[in-house]
């Protein structure tokens, strides 16, 4: 069944039918001040039904192909960059990218050749895998950093994104899970406060996901977060801005 998923994800990239949409980072101070916008991966199916990255991303994952995707939509970005000179993305690298040798240096190659666009791209690391114990793996986000890239940490709190991996990483930004925005709990503020205060130990930028609603946005103000993310602010097209034809098209226009 992987390899099905695998073989139809190649030929969709073929036919241009895997691209993005945009999500913004907001200042928690000034939310008209973007940090910068987050690619969400988005994959069209021949009938045009759009499935997002959270409904084949994990197929992906378990076929070993997810550097595949990385590369692929770093590649997408590299081109909407090279045609927004202005514009700031953040754009996903699972830790199974950087875990294998062989995917590191490919990684590498396409993130140097690039490295023009490095001041202007976020590299959000997500982790299906622990990390923590890969001394390799931290040397090679060293390296990305020394080339102008900034490193996320994704879903702080949350799956592999624990304390320890925090805190044996280089990083730069801290997106702490919007989990801890939906405890039902009598001290979920005080919860919450003292993630960020642990993030902010880290890093000097600390966003958390899922805000949606104003009650929401008040307690990552309160919290100390210095941006937040989510549908209230930011509510993402489910049809790719950036990808396939998109992109054949605004490369000719750049």
């Amino acid at each position: 069944m992987f390899d099905r998923v695998a073989e139809a994800f190649d030929y969709a990239v073929k036919q241009g039918r895997v691209g993005f949409s945009l999500q913004h980072i907001n200042s928690a101070a000034d939310v008209g001040n973007v940090l910068y916008s987050e690619c969400l991966g988005r994959l069209v199916k021949p009938d045009g039904e759009i499935m997002t990255a959270s409904e084949f991303v994990g197929y992906l994952e378990a076929a070993g192909r997810i550097a595949t995707l990385d590369r692929h939509m770093l590649a997408l970005a590299f081109d909407w960059l090279a045609c927004q000179p202005h514009g700031v993305l953040g754009c996903n690298i699972s830790v199974e990218s950087i875990s294998d040798e062989r995917n590191r240096a490919l990684l590498f190659d396409l993130l140097s050749a690039n490295a023009r666009f490095a001041s202007r791209l976020v590299l959000e690391l997500t982790e299906s895998l622990p990390m923590s114990g890969i001394p390799a793996a931290c040397r090679f986000l060293q390296s990305l950093q020394a080339l102008g890239y900034r490193i996320a940490v994704d879903d702080f709190g949350t799956g592999f994104s624990t304390p320890e991996a925090l805190l044996s990483l280089p990083v730069d930004i801290v997106k702490i899970d919007g989990f801890f925005l939906r405890l039902d709990r009598g001290d979920a503020e005080r919860f919450l406060s003292h993630m960020v205060g642990l993030a902010s130990c880290v890093a000097p930028i600390v966003v958390i996901e899922g805000v949606e609603t104003y009650a929401q946005f008040e307690a990552a103000q309160v919290a100390g977060a210095t941006h937040v993310q989510g549908f209230l602010l930011s509510e993402p097209t489910l049809t790719p801005l950036f990808g396939g034809e998109f992109r054949s098209r605004a490369t000719m226009e750049c």
